[in-house]
C-alpha cells in the first residue's frame, strides 16, 4: 500500500490536532507500509503510540494491539475515544467478564478501529480462534522485547503472537506487522527480527538515540527499610510536582503509601492484587492530580499516562537496567526537567535473586506437571495442576507453556474451561532456554547493580546497554556533577513507625469482610512476632504483652466489635486463654460454639507447597452453629497467623450462611509463604 507524505500530515492534521511529526515518526510509518513489518526501538517517550494510531486509520480494518500494559490500555481507549474520535476497546483479565464481550462484540460488529488485548489472550484456544476470525489488517506487538529468550522480560504467553503472527499471515497475506519496544540491545534486536521476519517480507529496524535529556539520574545509598522510608519522605519534601515510587514487592508498596500517607502526603498503593475497579479509579485521580504520588510495582508497568511526573524513585533496585530504564523515562515525558532516583542497598539484591530462581524450573518440575496430568481421572486446568503439584505459580505457567510448545501436553477447551492432556512422545525436553534465561537474567541483574555502585554517568550506562552506540556523558546525573544528595532524614522516627505499624489484612467482597489487622508483619522479624511464632504450639497462658497491643489496636477500630469468634486451630494452644481474656478486657462476648471444623483439613496450611493447594486444603471444611448467639454489631473474626488467607476466606464463608454482621479478621502475626516450598519466608 503506497501512503503519502502528504497524506500521513493530513491524517495527522485532521484526525490528531497536530502540526508536524516527531523526528522519525513520519520515516517510521511509510516504512510500516512500504515493507510491511517494522521493528521500532525508541526511548520511552518518544511516541511510538503514534506509529499505530495512525495508520489504524489509513489499514482499511481492525488494528489488533497485542499489549502487557494492562493499565496503559485503559487510558489508551480513553484517549483514542475522547480525544481523536478513534473507537477502541480491550480485552484482558482487569476488566469483568461483560466488558470483555461488549468488547469481543464491537470488533465482531466492525464499530472500532483498534483493539487492544493482552497476551494472556492467545493462551485460550477459544480466544485465540475468536481473534483469528478478525478482520485484522494491523498486528502492534508492544513491549516486542518480551518475545525473545535474551530479553530480560520473556513471558511464555508472548510466543503464542508467533503463532498468531503466522496464522493471521496465512488467513490475510497482506498483513502489517508492527514491534514496539524502548529496550532492545542488539542481541534482543537481532533474536526479533529473526523471528518476526518472513521470506518474502523481512523486518525493517528502526532504532532512535536512547537518551532522555530533560531526565537527572541519581543514586542514593541507603541502609534499612527505615532509612528508605525515611528517605521518601525527605525527597518529596524537596521535590516538586508529582511523581511515582516503584517497589519490588506489593507489601512493600503498599508499607510506603501507609507511612507517608501518615505524614500527610496524598498517596496511594498500586499493585496486582487490587481489584479492577480500584485500579481504574487510582489511576483516574491520579491523572487528575489529586494523588500526590502511586507506590507501585511493576503491575502498574508503563500505565499511567501522565506526561508531567517530575519525579520516579525506585524504593528497590529493579531486575534489570532496560526494567529501570523504561520505568523512570516515565517521568518528564512534557520535555521538562525530571529527577529518576534510586535507593540502593546491597540487600536488596535478595529479592531478585528469588524472582529470578523462582522463574527457572526444573527437571522435576517438568516431570511433576506430567505426572498429576497423566494420573488426573479428568483432565486438569490450571488450578488443577497447581495444586496437584505445589509448584511456584510461575513455574506451572512456564512448564505448561514450554509442555505444549514441545508437544508433550496439548490443550482443549472444555465449556470454555482449557484443560491440559499428555500427548504420548518418544522425544526428549530441551531445558536449554532456561538456562539461557536464568544466565540472562542474573547478568542484567549485576548490570543494574552495577549502575548503583559504579562511577560511570548513569545515563551513559543506561543507553550502553541499551546498544545506544553513540552514548556518551550526560552531564546532568550525580555521577557528572559530583554531587550528592544532602538530605537530612528522620531515620529513627521510620524505625519507631516500623516497630508501631499494623499489617492491614485487606477487605474481602466475596465474603464481604472488612479489613482488618495482623499485629505484626513476619517480614521485619520483631522479637515479638518470633517469640509468638516459636512459642504458639506450646505455651498455653497469655502473653500479656501481645494482649495489650492486641486490645489497644481493637480499640482504635473505627468500627467498634460486639463479639469475638475465635478460629479453630490445631496448632495454637493458647487460643483459647488468649481469646477468653481479649473478651474479658473488650468486654464482650466470646462465642466459643459458633465456628467448628466439621472435617479437618488433611494437612497443616504450613506443610503444603503452594496457595492454590491451602485453598483446597480447607475448602468447605468450616461450619458455623449456633448463629442465633450472635449479637447485632461487628464480629471480630481471630486466629494466630495469616498466610494465604484461605483460613479466613473459609471461616467468613462458613459464617456468612447464615450471618450478614460486619466481619473483621484480626490475626496476631503476618507471614509470607514461600511457594514451591513448605514454610514462610
Amino acid at each position: 500500500m503506497e501512503i503519502t507524505r502528504e497524506k500521513l500530515l493530513s491524517t495527522l492534521r485532521s484526525q490528531f490536532k497536530m502540526d508536524s511529526f516527531r523526528p522519525g515518526q513520519a520515516e517510521a510509518i511509510e516504512t510500516l507500509f512500504e515493507r510491511g513489518r517494522l521493528l521500532c526501538i525508541q526511548p520511552t517517550g518518544y511516541g511510538k503510540s503514534l506509529l499505530y494510531q495512525l495508520p489504524s486509520c489509513l489499514v482499511g480494518g481492525l488494528t489488533l494491539v497485542v499489549s502487557p500494559l494492562l493499565a496503559l490500555m485503559r487510558d489508551q481507549v480513553d484517549q483514542l475515544t475522547e480525544r481523536f474520535n478513534i473507537e477502541a476497546a480491550s480485552i484482558n483479565s482487569d476488566q469483568t467478564e461483560e466488558e470483555n464481550a461488549k468488547a469481543r462484540e464491537m470488533a465482531s460488529k466492525g464499530l472500532i478501529q483498534i483493539l487492544f488485548a493482552a497476551p494472556e489472550q492467545l493462551d485460550h484456544i477459544d480466544r485465540f480462534q475468536y481473534l483469528l476470525s478478525l478482520p485484522i489488517q494491523l498486528l502492534v506487538i508492544d513491549e516486542a522485547h518480551c518475545i525473545s529468550t535474551w530479553g530480560h522480560d520473556f513471558r511464555p504467553s508472548y510466543r503464542r503472537i508467533l503463532d498468531f503472527c503466522l496464522a493471521l499471515a496465512e488467513v490475510n497475506p497482506q498483513l502489517k506487522v508492527l514491534a514496539l519496544t524502548a529496550t532492545a540491545n542488539e542481541r534482543v534486536e537481532q533474536d526479533i527480527m529473526r523471528q518476526l521476519s518472513t521470506t518474502t517480507a523481512p523486518l525493517a529496524i528502526f532504532r532512535e538515540k536512547m537518551d532522555r535529556p530533560n531526565i537527572h539520574l541519581s543514586v542514593v545509598s541507603v541502609q534499612g527499610m527505615a532509612a528508605k522510608l525515611s528517605l521518601c519522605k525527605a525527597l518529596l519534601e524537596k521535590q516538586q510536582g508529582s511523581g511515582l515510587i516503584y517497589a519490588a514487592t506489593r507489601e512493600n508498596a503498599e508499607m510506603i503509601a501507609e507511612f507517608l500517607k501518615e505524614q500527610g502526603v496524598s498517596i496511594a498503593a498500586y499493585h496486582a492484587g487490587l481489584a479492577s475497579e480500584e485500579k481504574r479509579s487510582l489511576q483516574k485521580a491520579f491523572a487528575l492530580s489529586e494523588y500526590r504520588a502511586i507506590a507501585a510495582t511493576t503491575a502498574l508497568g508503563m500505565g499511567i499516562d501522565k506526561k508531567d511526573l517530575r519525579f520516579i524513585i525506585h524504593f528497590d533496585i529493579p531486575g534489570s537496567i532496560t526494567a529501570y530504564y523504561q520505568e523512570v523515562g516515565r517521568a518528564g515525558r512534557d520535555g521538562e526537567r525530571a529527577e529518576g532516583i534510586l535507593l540502593y542497598d546491597k540487600a536488596d539484591r535478595a529479592v531478585q535473586d528469588y524472582f529470578i530462581d523462582s522463574a527457572l524450573p526444573s527437571e522435576e518440575d517438568f516431570e511433576r506437571v506430567l505426572e498429576a496430568v497423566s494420573k488426573a481421572e479428568t483432565p486438569l486446568n490450571l488450578t488443577g495442576i497447581k495444586r496437584a503439584t505445589g509448584l511456584h505459580p510461575t513455574r506451572v505457567t512456564l512448564v505448561i507453556a514450554e509442555l505444549i510448545e514441545q508437544i508433550f501436553l496439548s490443550k482443549t477447551s472444555v465449556k470454555g474451561t482449557q484443560v491440559y492432556r499428555k500427548v504420548d512422545s518418544c522425544g526428549s525436553l530441551d531445558l536449554s532456554r532456561y538456562q539461557t534465561q536464568h544466565r540472562v537474567k542474573t547478568e542484567e541483574l549485576n548490570k543494574i547493580l552495577g549502575y548503583a555502585e559504579g562511577n560511570q554517568c548513569r545515563m551513559e550506562v543506561l543507553r550502553e546497554a541499551l546498544g545506544d552506540l553513540e552514548a556518551s556523558a550526560c552531564g546532568r546525573c550525580d555521577v557528572c556533577l559530583k554531587v550528592k544528595f544532602d538530605i537530612t532524614a528522620d531515620k529513627e522516627a521510620a524505625n519507631r513507625w516500623l516497630r508501631q505499624r499494623t499489617l492491614p489484612i485487606a477487605e474481602m467482597r466475596v465474603h464481604k469482610t472488612s479489613q482488618g489487622f495482623s499485629l505484626f508483619d513476619g517480614k521485619m522479624r520483631p522479637p515479638e512476632f518470633i517469640r509468638f511464632m516459636r512459642e504458639r504450639a506450646i505455651r498455653e497462658d497469655v502473653d500479656e504483652e501481645i494482649l495489650n497491643l492486641m486490645k489497644a489496636k481493637i480499640k482504635s477500630l473505627a468500627l467498634p466489635v460486639t463479639s469475638i469468634i475465635a478460629i479453630p486451630s490445631r496448632t495454637w494452644m493458647g487460643r483459647l486463654p488468649f481469646a477468653k481474656a481479649l473478651s474479658e478486657q473488650l468486654q464482650i462476648p466470646l462465642l466459643e460454639e459458633v465456628l467448628h471444623f466439621e472435617s479437618l483439613p488433611e494437612k497443616r496450611q504450613g506443610d503444603l507447597l503452594n496457595n492454590d493447594q491451602r485453598a483446597a486444603n480447607v475448602h468447605e471444611k468450616m461450619r458455623a452453629l449456633s448463629t442465633d448467639l450472635v449479637p447485632h454489631g461487628a464480629i471480630l473474626l481471630l486466629d494466630d497467623y495469616v498466610g494465604s488467607g484461605s483460613t479466613i476466606k473459609e471461616a467468613a464463608r462458613a459464617l456468612r450462611k447464615s450471618l450478614k454482621n460486619p466481619i473483621i479478621p484480626v490475626t496476631v502475626a503476618a507471614v509470607k509463604w514461600r511457594l514451591g516450598q513448605t514454610g514462610f519466608i
